[in-house]
């Protein structure tokens, strides 16, 4: 996985809170993000189920897809 150095500017109490937390910052950012990417792709989803036409996947598809998300722990199931 390539890195990116970025900056970013968030409050000072909330910059205390995520030390106590963890003390790697970077890694904490980056798992936040991945969950909120996560969430907000969910929604988009779900918002748009029974709109899409012309698309390329089944919706099975696109849920199998998901569930193979890094992270996402299911019960084993039969593809």
């Amino acid at each position: 996985m390539a890195l990116t150095k970025t900056s970013i500017t968030i409050p000072e109490d909330i910059l205390s809170e995520a030390k106590k937390v963890s003390d790697n910052f970077s890694s904490l950012v980056a798992e936040a993000l991945k969950e909120y990417l996560r969430k907000k792709n969910v929604e988009k989803a779900v918002s748009s189920f029974g709109k899409w036409k012309d698309r390329d996947k089944s919706s099975v598809e696109m849920v199998n897809e998901m569930r193979k998300e890094e992270r996402r722990r299911y019960a084993d199931r039969a593809h």
